[in-house]
């Protein structure tokens, strides 16, 4: 008798990359629309809030914290539901993604849409309830979409292309917003008979609402596209995982919140949460009060605030193709710290740049300020880039490290684990910021600020932005993750993987005969 060929993709069952790049990319066009959605809502919220509706710095970071939270919470749990899906159509993943994708588009809009005439009170209610949902269709999209990303492949070096190629999608969908949104922004400035800008269009809400309406479009393509090239992939990782269910286990909801802690005895799972979550600080600092330093410590002109911010962001994705190619040569962590010790660099130069403020504000209307500025933005932007394609790399090899004593399935519910840390740390980043607004007198609905308002406003976001790089730097140097080992056990993995395929198709050989 002649023995019979494995089933399916054999690549499946042996340590060989076998990702195709057309799906690599269309998981980084999904990460683009996403991006550009949440994106929009979470780097102008905060001005949108205090700059148009006139809402508090601290109530509008109040109502930013709760959506947050409420969001965080509901990372793990997410990861966990579909971890343990079993639709015979949607795999476990796509059904979530599915609505998640839905509900995101829907709230996106709305959000900007504040009703006149609210009090204060219903204002923030509206921002509240508002950004909860949104975020919650947040998790439900972006979660399983992780986890997708990690078990497709059991390379060690494929798994971090993929997330290279979704970090360069992610970026994108961050920077459009900050590139092209002073487009939208301007039409509704108000100038006097020269021409000349007396209010700046940021302060008008018709602009935030134009650009949410195209930024909805551009995700339904780019997340339907992905949807359906990625979909193809679900019957190849189903048959995979149904070998690998013979030596899992199933894990209750009550015993994946109960076990949050038990992840966090592994030291190499708190480096990379804590210290992913801390670094990430500093962007979310940049989101929350960037758009308030460039308006009015520096007094940018709309177009040199945008052209600033685009540069950061351009960098993030121009150093993407570096994280992986020294995580091939050298490992993930090496890569890692290169990136921060970059990034720290950056966010030096910014804090001279404050010390230099008040002689870099006369340069505004010949662009020699944009010039001195840009460089050191663009640094930070080049390390900090690293922290959106190594971290949720660093899962999965996490995943594979921890399997050997923990049998049961975790890719999701880890990679909701690092974003609930995340989600927390960003929910208080948020809080804080809008508390220290209000702190520092910072009048909301204002186009003009006093100058020790101005100031502090550009002195929090340095220190800030400094002191959490710094302490990622010290987090992620703890890590253990040695390359050889993760590499030694995905092969074994493979091995046994391919062992059972081999008896599962011997014994439907002899059941035939």
């Amino acid at each position: 008798m002649k023995e019979k060929k494995l089933r399916g993709n054999p690549r499946r069952y042996q340590n060989l990359p076998y990702v195709k790049k057309s799906h690599m990319v269309a998981l980084g066009l999904g990460d683009l629309g996403y991006s550009l959605v949440s994106g929009t809502v979470a780097t102008y919220i905060m001005a949108f809030g205090t700059m148009v509706v006139g809402l508090s710095g601290a109530l509008m970071g109040i109502a930013i914290a709760i959506g947050t939270i409420i969001d965080a919470i509901s990372d793990p749990i997410v990861g966990h539901l579909s971890d343990n899906s079993k639709n015979r159509i949607f795999g476990k993943r796509h059904l979530w993604i599915l609505i998640g994708l839905i509900g995101l588009m829907a709230t996106s809009v709305f959000i900007w849409y504040v009703p006149k005439g609210l009090s204060a009170i219903k204002t923030f209610i509206w921002f509240a309830v508002g950004l909860t949902v949104l975020r919650t269709f947040n998790t439900f999209y972006f979660t399983p979409v992780g986890a997708f990303s990690v078990e497709v492949s059991n390379d060690y070096n494929e798994r971090t292309t993929i997330q290279a190629f979704r970090s360069i999608g992610y970026i994108i969908g961050m920077i459009l917003p900050v590139v092209i949104m002073g487009t939208f922004q301007n039409k509704y400035a108000i100038r006097n008979e020269l021409g000349e800008v007396i209010i700046k269009g940021q302060f008008f809400a018709q602009g935030y609402r134009d650009f949410a309406l195209v930024a909805v479009a551009v995700c339904f393509v780019t997340g339907v596209f992905m949807y359906i090239m990625t979909f193809s992939d679900i019957k190849q990782v189903r048959a995979r995982q149904k070998l690998e269910e013979t030596v899992k286990q199933k894990s209750s909801l009550k015993k994946v919140l109960m076990d949050f802690l038990g992840v966090l005895k592994s030291g190499d799972m708190r480096s990379i949460i804590f210290g992913y979550a801390i670094s990430m600080v500093s962007a979310t600092l940049i989101i929350s009060l960037g758009f308030h330093v460039f308006t009015f410590t520096f007094e940018l002109a709309t177009t040199q605030m945008y052209i600033l911010m685009g540069g950061l962001l351009v960098m993030t994705i121009v150093g993407q193709p570096l994280w992986p190619m020294l995580s091939k040569k050298y490992d993930k962590k090496r890569s890692m710290l290169t990136g921060l010790i970059i990034s720290l660099i950056g966010c030096v130069l910014l804090f001279v740049c404050w010390f230099l403020r008040d002689w870099i504000n006369t340069l505004i209307e010949s662009n020699i300020a944009l010039i001195i500025l840009l460089p050191p933005l663009m640094i930070a932007g080049l390390g900090t880039g690293v922290l959106y394609s190594m971290p949720l790399a660093l899962i999965g090899d996490a995943v594979v490290k921890n399997s050997v004593d923990d049998k049961s399935e975790k890719t999701g519910t880890y990679a909701g684990m690092m974003t609930f840390a995340y989600k927390i740390s960003q929910s208080l980043t948020q809080l804080v910021s809008g508390i220290l607004l209000s702190t520092i007198g910072f009048v909301e609905g204002s186009h003009v600020q006093s100058y020790r308002t101005s100031s502090n406003l550009g002195l929090i976001l340095c220190i800030g932005i400094t002191a959490v790089i710094i302490v990622g730097i010290i987090i992620f140097a703890t890590m253990k993750l040695d390359k050889g080992e993760i590499t030694r056990l995905m092969k074994e993995h493979e091995e046994n993987c391919l062992e059972l395929a081999k008896k599962e198709q011997s014994s439907v050989g002899d059941e035939e005969n």
